[in-house]
């Protein structure tokens, strides 16, 4: 168990959806499925844009289908540093109250978690969990979670096992269109 001083430290929820996949290959299976070239580039993105906000997971728990794990290599390549990751089968079809109890069984030393999953389940645990934030943000949960996707919450627990959707807070979000966005988007002009 953590002394006392570490386990009062705030905790930030990362929750995730995968970066743009491909199609499934005729006679292919969906776990399988790959990065389509704009899920590798926006999950790179992704990664400097994490970065260069300041944050940093301490831990990541990735589903272990292809796309995700592709999502959470190329993200770690965007960063520049190494991650203590956890690939599991278990979130490749966890409903919302599985990836929550995901989180739940987390080791209180981890502070800062990082879970990259699938929609609809992974969406569905950020609405959840989006109990208060500003209402720009909460405005921009509610229209959906494209891929890479990314919200980021304030956790005031002293471990996650004590996670409580009405204390959560939406401190972030952000989509492709936030971090990689081309320069001049032609579909304005």
């Amino acid at each position: 168990m953590a002394d006392a001083e570490n386990s009062t430290a705030p905790r930030t929820l990362f929750l995730l959806r995968h970066a743009q996949a491909l199609s499934t290959p005729a006679g292919g299976q969906d776990f399988d499925r790959k990065l389509s070239p704009k899920g590798i580039e926006d999950a790179q993105a992704l990664g400097r844009h994490l970065k260069s906000k300041g944050y940093k997971p301490d831990f990541i728990l990735c589903s272990s289908a292809q796309r995700t794990r592709q999502t959470c290599e190329n993200i770690i390549e965007g960063y520049g540093k190494t991650f203590n990751v956890e690939y599991t089968k278990d979130l490749y079809s966890a409903t919302r109250g599985q990836l929550l109890n995901k989180i739940q069984d987390v080791h209180p030393n981890i502070h800062s978690l990082m879970m990259i999953a699938h929609n609809p389940f992974i969406y569905e645990l950020a609405a959840f969990l989006a109990s208060s934030g500003s209402d720009h943000m909460l405005s921009r949960l509610s229209h959906g979670y494209e891929p890479a996707t990314c919200t980021v919450f304030d956790a005031p627990f002293a471990g996650w096992y004590e996670i409580d959707p009405r204390r959560m807070v939406l401190k972030d979000i952000f989509s492709p269109i936030d971090y990689n966005a081309p320069e001049r988007p032609t579909r304005w002009m």
